[in-house]
């Protein structure tokens, strides 16, 4: 593949910093056509779930919420809590994998159309400085007075300042809810300064993000473009030039591409797409586009960039199946059955008995001894549970608890301290392991075993 003179000598530092190491602004053209259509149909199904998923709710509960001050998560309507480690490790698992499996198959693909930064940049962004600029390689600016383009500059950037205000309150809201972040809102600023405070800096940061420093959170902060130089084989599907078909280059030569540089005029991060794969590159298919527009108007076959791999390149045959796939395929799906198994079979209550620091065991009289623990038990359901509590495999024991903790209230925690008494004769040694099970209706929920300590027979 020809790199028109450039050689490799592109690769030796991000496209948007010059010779001197100072930054070139990306201005790119208004991207139009089918990938273009399909791709802001996607954006706007995700803006809806980023803005949905912590409002609606199934059996009570938000689609999705992370809830860190109480320490749950709602995921798809299924409140996972922290201690529900097993689950929260494996669900990291899960991301991890499909994020390998997706790189490995369809290489970028996320960044340009699913990113949130992405999204956000291209789709809400981009289109205000259009509204207000027009495209960004006319000659709009040159053909008014400077008063003109004052107001207009003020203007987008007030629109970006608004923008940027909705954009934190969604992003506040999948950690607290909509009725907090309500709450919040309408409550005065003295009672809420440090969480206006914290609104008002994670504003002016997405406000920085989209209005100056754009493509350089792809190229310079986001670890991912690096990963895909790992990740991505020949066999994997991204946007790529077809070389053989456009070289050589140039109106009068005998490949396709006439080298009109309209494909770098669209692009957000500013590449060359025909200079080969780029961790810049973020598979946004506006090159795809504006390439198919010029190829209609020269009166050639389109696609000449599309979505393909090097290998379908070069045999003609685009193919996803390979070792690498299967195998993350494989463990995906078995760590996806792990996942929901678990899930299924938790424990809708979560109980922990730990013995009150600085205790032993106490004498009540001469046949009793007493131990004192601290309990905190956890309704993990969105339903009242009504519960009570028995010493397993120890008939003579006695639990007794300083408040009422019968009735367990939804998605709540209960604390009590505990004393559990049990006569000297049917204590096993100076330690005793005991299991305190939690019941509904005689029905078993779940279980905790503590050590009950005693006098040295």
């Amino acid at each position: 593949m020809e790199n028109n003179g450039k050689g490799e000598a592109f690769r030796n530092r991000p496209i948007n910093i010059d010779e001197t190491g100072n930054r070139k602004r990306i201005l790119a053209k208004q991207p139009k056509g089918i990938w273009y259509i399909r791709r802001t149909v996607v954006a706007w199904i995700c803006i809806a779930f980023l803005i949905l998923a912590p409002i609606l709710k199934i059996n009570g509960n938000p689609l999705m919420l992370f809830d860190i001050a109480n320490r749950k998560f709602s995921l798809f309507a299924n409140i996972i809590w922290v201690q529900d480690t097993f689950i929260l490790a494996l669900i990291m698992l899960v991301i991890v994998i499909c994020i390998l499996l997706f790189t490995v198959v369809f290489g970028r693909l996320w960044c340009g159309w699913a990113c949130p930064q992405t999204i956000f940049m291209e789709m809400i962004y981009r289109r205000v400085e259009y509204l207000f600029d027009g495209n960004l390689r006319s000659k709009r600016k040159n053909e008014e007075d400077a008063l003109s383009r004052t107001f207009r500059l003020i203007g987008k950037h007030i629109s970006f300042v608004l923008i940027s205000v909705v954009i934190t309150n969604i992003f506040v809201m999948w950690f607290t809810g909509p009725d907090k972040l309500l709450q919040i809102i309408t409550s005065p600023i003295s009672e809420n300064q440090l969480g206006f405070i914290f609104m008002a800096g994670i504003s002016l940061f997405y406000y920085l993000v989209y209005a100056f420093f754009r493509e350089q959170i792809c190229t310079f902060f986001c670890p991912y473009g690096r990963l895909q130089g790992v990740l991505l084989d020949s066999k994997s599907i991204s946007v790529i030039y077809d070389y053989k078909r456009g070289e050589p280059r140039g109106a009068k030569n005998e490949g396709d591409c006439i080298d009109c540089a309209q494909c770098i005029a669209v692009c957000p991060t500013g590449i060359d797409i025909k200079d080969g794969s780029q961790f810049e590159c973020i598979n946004c298919t506006a090159c795809i586009d504006e390439c198919n527009i010029v190829m209609k108007k020269i009166k050639k076959p389109g696609n000449l960039i599309r979505f393909d791999s090097f290998h379908g390149i070069e045999t003609g045959k685009r193919s996803i199946a390979n070792a690498r796939t299967y195998a993350y395929t494989a463990v995906l799906i078995i760590l996806i059955f792990i996942l929901a198994f678990t899930i299924s079979k938790r424990s809708s209550i979560d109980i922990s008995v730990i013995r009150m620091q600085g205790t032993m065991y106490q004498e009540i009289d001469s046949v009793t001894v007493s131990n004192i623990y601290n309990m905190k038990i956890i309704n993990k359901t969105n339903m009242t549970k009504h519960i009570s509590f028995k010493l397993e495999d120890m008939q003579g024991g006695k639990l007794e608890f300083s408040n009422d903790i019968s009735n367990l209230e939804k998605e709540k925690t209960s604390q009590t301290v505990l004393m559990i008494k049990i006569p000297k004769q049917e204590l096993k040694g100076k330690t005793t392991n005991l299991t305190i099970g939690v019941y509904e209706e005689n029905i078993l929920l779940s279980t905790a075993t503590i050590n009950f300590i005693g006098p040295q027979k």
